[in-house]
């Protein structure tokens, strides 16, 4: 660790910025728009952009916004990232900012991940005499399911300049404000969701014989599914096969043509997700040859594992002990069985994502309609992705 140390005092620039962040959480939060409808929330990020004057400002990927932001000093280019959709809940807490949108809310704390990016962004810019090398901004559009972060990629934000490691926080309902934890290695699952629709032959329910059950098709090719992914591929890895919907039929007495089953496989291993997705279609291959039928399984990938990586995240994990206690307390992180699609930028540079406490005594549930914190802790996100970048190259 070098001798580095920034010519402005951090927790002091955080204070001052902190009612513009909470202006612009409050008003995310206000106007909240699904996934790749960000039309109103990127217009603003980019107008905000404008205004201070950051470089290369302009909407990237549908509704993402990029911009960047150029250290005086030599130094690595780092990405920063904040997701900006919404979820398709109504909202039920009593707020002075409450969604003025029914049937849309921001449940899982993308408000106020765009709006600490928009108060970093403003103290980088600030303060580019001590900023040791140069910081990509990356807002991005449709995070819940949407591939936001693949088409950003896909769109060059990774180049010119190219981008050397990347760094990503999020909201945790479950932690105490003051709280942050990270870890290294996989910190998301993997998640596919999929559809199995399965043909059979439908007729009378008195005369079973003469049909082909796309139910008990469905039945047995779940059971065999769930009896392969527990039975012989649950070795501590924390594999989970759900299946969230089967549909059939409509009369109690009418055996139909089709059924169609839906769910979600997570794991933490790469290798094994591709198992698993194989082996589906051998068994479902296998029963519905047995019975005479069809099937079509569609599968729609949402994010790889997420993978911090071990140095990138030991660097990050040091500075947030370091430099930011006691106003931070940095506590394990677990693995989550929940997915993120940053993982499509840990898989591309080396990175390290973190999550920062929000509940102020109570614990929050993410996509709930009943999802609500203060945004005064703001003030948590803000300082500690302001201290991870300006030491970032000291440690």
């Amino acid at each position: 660790m070098d001798s580095f140390k920034p010519t402005f005092h951090i927790e002091e620039a955080v204070r001052k910025v902190l009612p513009y962040m909470m202006e612009m959480r409050e008003y995310f939060h206000a106007n909240p728009e699904l996934s790749d409808q960000e039309y109103t929330t990127s217009k603003m990020i980019f107008q905000e952009l404008s205004l201070m004057g950051i470089e290369d400002a302009k909407i990237i990927a549908g509704t993402g916004v990029t911009g960047l932001i150029r250290g005086e000093l030599p130094g690595p280019v780092i990405l920063l990232r904040a997701d900006i959709d919404a979820l398709p809940l109504t909202e039920k807490a009593d707020i002075a900012y409450a969604s003025l949108k029914k049937g849309v809310m921001h449940a899982c704390g993308h408000d106020g991940h765009a709006a600490n990016l928009l108060g970093v962004a403003k103290i980088l810019t600030q303060h580019r005499d001590c900023l040791r090398g140069t910081i990509r901004l990356a807002f991005q559009p449709a995070e819940e399911g949407c591939g936001g972060a693949a088409r950003m990629i896909d769109a060059g934000i990774l180049n010119k300049p190219a981008v050397d490691y990347a760094i990503g926080l999020h909201v945790a309902g479950g932690l105490s404000q003051g709280k942050v934890s990270i870890r290294s290695g996989g910190i998301t699952a993997s998640c596919d969701d999929f559809t199995i629709m399965l043909h059979g032959k439908g007729g009378h329910g008195s005369q079973p014989s003469h049909c082909i059950s796309p139910i008990q098709m469905g039945v047995d090719s779940l059971q065999q599914i769930q009896s392969y992914v527990y039975n012989c591929r649950q070795d501590g890895d924390g594999i989970v096969l759900s299946f969230g919907q089967f549909q059939a039929g409509f009369n109690p007495n009418v055996i139909p043509d089709t059924a169609e089953l839906k769910g979600t496989l997570r794991t933490y291993n790469e290798s094994k997700r591709t198992l698993i997705l194989e082996k589906m279609k051998h068994i479902l291959n296998a029963v519905t040859t047995c019975y005479g039928g069809t099937y079509e399984l569609q599968i729609v990938p949402f994010a790889p594992v997420c993978v911090n990586d071990a140095r990138t995240t030991a660097k990050v994990a040091s500075i947030l002990k370091d430099k930011c206690t006691p106003f931070i307390q940095v506590v394990p992180q677990d693995r989550s069985s929940g997915s993120e699609d940053f993982a499509y930028f840990s898989a591309a540079v080396p990175s390290a994502f973190y999550y920062v406490g929000v509940n102020s005594g109570t614990v929050e549930l993410h996509h709930s309609s009943d999802f609500q914190w203060d945004s005064a802790a703001l003030k948590y996100m803000c300082t500690t992705m302001i201290n991870i970048i300006y030491y970032f190259t000291s440690y």
